[in-house]
């Protein structure tokens, strides 16, 4: 089954904890606890052997390793194994709706899912308001992500036309495919890849699913066939003298129609128009006329895309890759007298452990320093509200 449309769940590692540890035991002075490992990333990487997505459809979920803990003594954590996805040329990345990413290139490397950061031992938090901190920080949580992969093939040649045009078999009759063969609309469900080569090197060539009136808008196959013409660099559309509902011209307004509605940038591509079954004595003037039964015009056909330096064709999709910024974001939930913040922000400020009392002194230091003390201003806090970041608990002063 051709896999060309995926949802997957992705799940990077945790940031190990950092530790607390003193060189001189008794004292508790000359702080050496060590730094928390990094935890495991998640990459995608495009790889020119595959060609749909069936080799994550099965699993569906990927998470990367954690981070290790810190050790006593200057004994950091091993950082999380990262993660490496293979996926075909010309993929789609969306999250929560958005492209983020479009890879048509070899070898592309994504990151997609980073890691969180490793938390910081006693030595690294040594400081001089706290010279022998009995504290560290806990790393920062995982991170997850919905993502939704589609793919459009990376072909020279793409065939188009109604169902029953005749597509199949001609794909078969200029290339080495073995494309499903019959006499009924949506014979071919999914594209069917083929190559042959002509004077300049090697064509790929792929037959897509017939399309019908609303396809831009997903009627039929519509949206999931249009979509693998994103990235070819040229175009046959087949059409059939011999269809009982639209004559020739009728066909070329119709593919033309919904090509160009699907995405504006296919005008760009170019086309040639064939007319095919000519053993029907339904030639058709100032067209190239085949017929795929009994081969005839083939070698005319041929001789064209002969013509035709592939290599030298531009594709009308550009590579394209945003960059991750994790904006440090929080939420205030206010209760009455208690104000309740949240998000990112509020992780870095109490990602802290060891004795209790350091603890609470440096995330009000901590909360002093950031922006959302400014921000409770501005909402209207007032002396004595309670401030609650994630469970810790303090007056407002």
């Amino acid at each position: 089954m051709f896999v060309d449309n995926i949802e997957i769940d992705l799940l990077s590692g945790a940031g190990g904890s950092g530790s607390v540890s003193f060189n001189s035991k008794s004292s508790q002075t000359s702080p050496n606890g060590a730094n928390g490992g990094n935890g495991g990333s998640i990459t995608f990487k495009t790889d020119s052997k595959l060609f749909d997505f069936s080799n994550l459809k099965s699993k569906g979920s990927f998470k990367a390793d954690n981070g290790e803990d810190a050790q006593k003594n200057l004994q950091n954590g091993k950082n999380g194994e990262d993660l490496e996805l293979k996926i075909p040329l010309g993929t789609s990345i969306f999250y929560e709706g958005e492209l983020i990413a479009e890879l048509i290139e070899e070898n592309v490397e994504y990151l997609i899912c980073k890691g969180g950061q490793g938390g910081r031992g006693n030595k690294d938090m040594l400081s001089k308001r706290n010279p022998n901190p009995e504290i560290c920080e806990s790393g920062e949580k995982r991170k997850k992500m919905k993502i939704n992969l589609q793919l459009s093939l990376i072909t020279d040649l793409a065939l188009v036309g109604l169902p029953n045009a005749g597509k199949s078999s001609l794909i078969q009759t200029i290339t080495n495919s073995n494309s499903k063969i019959d006499s009924y609309p949506f014979t071919t469900i999914s594209p069917s890849l083929g190559a042959y080569t002509n004077d300049y090197g090697m064509v790929t060539i792929c037959d897509l699913p017939g399309l019908i009136s609303g396809a831009a808008e997903g009627t039929g196959l519509g949206k999931s066939v249009l979509r693998h013409l994103k990235n070819t660099k040229y175009i046959i559309y087949l059409l059939d003298p011999d269809n009982s509902e639209y004559d020739i011209n009728q066909q070329i307004d119709l593919l033309e129609k919904e090509v160009k509605k699907f995405d504006p940038r296919y005008k760009d591509i170019q086309v040639l128009k064939v007319v095919n079954k000519s053993d029907l004595n339904k030639k058709v003037s100032d067209f190239i006329n085949i017929s795929t039964l009994t081969n005839e015009g083939i070698d005319e056909l041929v001789k064209e895309l002969n013509r035709i330096n592939f290599k030298e064709l531009k594709r009308v999709n550009k590579s394209f890759e945003k960059i991750f910024i994790e904006s440090d974001n929080f939420i205030i939930d206010q209760y009455e007298d208690k104000w309740i913040v949240s998000g990112r922000k509020v992780d870095k400020i109490t990602n802290l452990k060891g004795n209790s009392h350091e603890v609470l002194n440096e995330i009000s230091y901590r909360f002093e320093k950031s922006s959302i003390s400014n921000e409770l201003k501005n909402r209207g806090i007032e002396k004595g509200d309670i401030v609650d970041l994630n469970g810790h608990e303090f007056s407002y002063e």
